[in-house]
């Protein structure tokens, strides 16, 4: 068997948006592929203390993880292998430029906060996602930011974000966009990883836009069958929805559950 990277995204993909579970067919799923022998690795925009709230910990012995879309790559020991902090300038022109569009932020911080109001946007993503909503506090310019989270409905208020320097926007599939670093994603981190394990490629499971860069850098990808339209049109292979055994179903079209030594 030839033993291979497999880097999965969390939400939408791995867990479930509305009951926010693994489904059994999921969860046998990538136990099995860890016993083949497979290298298995958490990619995802979520930070850790988010991800800390999820199942995701404690369902296998993951042997890395890719959080806030490449920006913290930790070992299975969830220590830090790498870490970036977003530039305090591009973080201020951020917020000044949601402060116009009365669009609040989340900064993911060692304490997170929020920096207006939660708006109805902001209640549907923290249900979309079960997460909690942080302080509203201002930014003081000095604490380093991991990531930032923008809320506002999916359409082009997203657009006045682009030419700020240093960072990356990533519509989600619930009312809120992801901001990185300018050229980190979870296709750098799963990268680093490759390197770090011997492997030449990786093969990418997702189903939102913060996939696409992923998706780009994958020797094979595969999204989810009711993932974003974007993630649909750059995906090698879509396979099922989540509840119809979409992680199981892509593994058995491509025969990894047998061990097939021909099958790359």
């Amino acid at each position: 068997m030839n033993s291979k990277l497999l880097c999965f995204d969390v939400d939408g993909t791995l867990r479930d948006n509305i009951v926010h579970k693994i489904s059994m067919s999921t969860l046998n799923s990538i136990k099995h592929l860890k016993a083949l022998g497979h290298k298995m690795v958490i990619s995802t925009g979520r930070g850790y203390d988010s991800l800390k709230n999820t199942q995701i910990f404690d369902i296998l012995e993951w042997d890395g993880y890719v959080l806030n879309n490449g920006q913290l790559i930790l070992n299975q020991d969830q220590c830090v292998i790498k870490e970036y902090h977003m530039n305090p300038q591009s973080v201020m022109k951020t917020i000044a430029t949601a402060n116009q569009l009365d669009m609040p932020v989340v900064l993911k911080m060692k304490k997170r906060l929020i920096t207006r109001k939660p708006n109805k946007y902001v209640y549907q993503t923290q249900k979309y996602f079960d997460n909690v909503i942080p302080e509203v506090r201002d930014y003081n310019g000095k604490d380093n930011v991991y990531a930032m989270i923008l809320y506002s409905y999916p359409g082009d208020q997203y657009e006045a974000f682009r030419d700020i320097k240093g960072i990356h926007v990533d519509p989600g599939k619930s009312a809120y966009a992801d901001v990185s670093i300018e050229g980190l994603s979870k296709a750098t981190g799963n990268l680093l990883l490759a390197d770090l394990f011997g492997y030449n490629n990786y093969i990418a499971f997702g189903d939102s836009q913060n996939d696409l860069e992923m998706f780009k850098y994958a020797s094979l990808s595969i999204c989810m069958g009711d993932g974003d339209p974007a993630a649909k049109e750059k995906a090698d292979y879509i396979t099922d929805t989540l509840a119809n055994d979409g992680i199981y179903n892509a593994c058995v079209y491509f025969n990894w559950f047998i061990g097939d030594e021909n099958n790359d």
